[in-house]
């Protein structure tokens, strides 16, 4: 969509992105939409919504800039396992269908899931977290380590975290920096702020680091403007699939579009309340 027009939506705030993420996620079903194309067509077997596949709005941080982020989580629940090819498959669709010049998803309970393995560490908060406030803390640890905040890969997800169910922990991958250096810098932020616990600790109650399997699926929007690089990461791709995953992303650019119109009008806010409409 270009950086001007990602500029121009960025500018209404989180809170503001936050409820049209909502709005596309739960009335206009833009994710479960993209399940049920992949279902039918026999690309994922084992993510069911509401079973086993939860998705949700969070909030997720990278290079010093926070924004919604949808964040789906598969659990082994005994009858349905969790399906290394199906987190594959669903995260390079939403990226595509999204547009999105890059994805994650990654595994804390195994660390030889996906492309490679990645220190990461968590810091969880008391009762619930919003993700104003987990943007609030990840901007807060440039004051302990600007690397951290706004350095090369430095970034979070915020996710539920041992069986919670208020999405309250944020989950920091390791950036360009020293393991020490992210411990030392997190679990001081941690320290410093109310209700923050670094989780991530050893035997002896230190804080450390764990191992995730970790994977990075994105595209070029430039040198490919038709998703190939998502696309080609597709189980039994037909052309009836790529082209009912293509209908879908032209809704997304739709509503994209609808949005860009209302903050050239500076009408955000009141479209977002009263006058959005699903594409």
């Amino acid at each position: 969509m270009g950086q001007d027009n990602l500029t121009s939506i960025q500018s209404i705030g989180f809170a503001n992105l936050e409820l049209w993420s909502k709005r596309l996620l739960n009335e206009c079903r833009i994710v479960n939409n993209v399940i049920d194309v992949l279902s039918e067509h026999r690309s994922i077997g084992t993510a069911e919504p509401g079973r086993n596949t939860d998705f949700l709005v969070g909030a997720g941080g990278f290079e010093g800039v926070t924004n919604p982020s949808y964040v789906f989580t598969i659990e082994d629940t005994g009858r349905l396992g969790v399906s290394e090819a199906d987190v594959g498959v669903l995260s390079n669709a939403l990226g595509f269908v999204l547009s999105q010049g890059g994805t994650a998803h990654f595994s804390p309970d195994n660390p030889k899931a996906y492309a490679f393995s990645l220190d990461y560490a968590v810091v969880t908060f008391g009762g619930t977290l919003t993700g104003e406030e987990a943007g609030a803390f990840f901007k807060s640890l440039e004051n302990f380590n600007p690397a951290l905040f706004s350095g090369m890969f430095a970034g979070f997800t915020q996710i539920d975290f041992n069986g919670s169910t208020t999405n309250n922990s944020m989950l920091f991958l390791k950036p360009a920096v020293t393991k020490q250096q992210l411990i030392s810098g997190l679990s001081a932020a941690a320290d410093a702020a109310s209700e923050a616990t670094y989780v991530t600790v050893n035997n002896n109650g230190a804080p450390t680091t764990d191992k995730a399997g970790i994977a990075f699926p994105g595209n070029d929007w430039i040198v490919f403007p038709n998703g190939d690089q998502y696309l080609v990461n597709l189980v039994n791709p037909s052309q009836q699939l790529f082209d009912e995953l293509a209908a879908l992303r032209q809704k997304h650019l739709k509503a994209v579009t609808s949005l860009l119109a209302a903050i050239a009008k500076g009408d955000a806010v009141k479209y977002l309340n009263h006058q959005f409409k699903c594409p």
